[in-house]
């Protein structure tokens, strides 16, 4: 999987991509759980660190995102596809936290605006190439890790991330901070 997203089928809009699947046709729809499947499995394992838990919660959103999409009219959905998509499996790993993790404590939480994580210039970084971004990315702490992925690789937005990770957004800010703030220490060593 590309380390940094692409921009093929995720950018579609959502109304055209569901419109043709709730016609009915069975390879359309096999071709859309193919194209998201390893995406849905990548973020359910960030989240669970369990194979097996993370290939029943890519069912589980499929099976959810299914049923909504028989109860909806796809032409009124005014997003992106992955941006539509996405809301399924972060709700079942959220569900899945909710029902196996414990709750984030308070002293957990981190403030983003005493470490800067919104002042961070992440797009420059991108230019220098993604083998180095990944080698520095694998020298980093595991949650730093995960939250860059699910930020740059996976499109999630922090609030999503908080929800797939069971932590709070503000927690999620800080990590992908630090991890941003190493990644470029490290890019910047060669």
């Amino acid at each position: 999987m590309a380390i940094l997203p692409s921009r093929t089928s995720f950018n579609q809009s959502a109304s055209v991509v569901l419109a043709d699947i709730k016609k009915g046709d069975k390879d359309k729809r096999n071709e859309f759980v193919w194209t998201y499947q390893e995406r849905f499995y990548a973020i359910a394992l960030l989240a669970t660190d369990d194979p097996a838990i993370a290939e029943d919660l890519t069912v589980l959103a499929f099976q959810t995102a299914f049923m909504e999409l028989n109860q909806i009219n796809p032409k009124q959905i005014g997003m992106p596809i992955w941006d539509w998509l996405a809301q399924f499996i972060v709700d079942a790993c959220a569900s899945y936290h909710e029902q196996y993790s414990q709750t984030v404590s308070q002293t957990q939480r981190m403030d983003p605006t005493n470490d800067g994580s919104s002042q961070m210039d992440w797009e420059t970084t991108v230019i220098l190439g993604t083998q180095r971004v990944r080698r520095c990315l694998s020298s980093l702490p595991q949650e730093q890790q995960k939250v860059f992925m699910l930020r740059h690789q996976m499109s999630l937005d922090y609030d999503q991330i908080a929800a797939v990770l069971n932590q709070s957004p503000e927690t999620v800010m800080a990590w992908l901070y630090r991890a941003r703030v190493q990644i470029v220490k490290c890019l910047g060593r060669g």
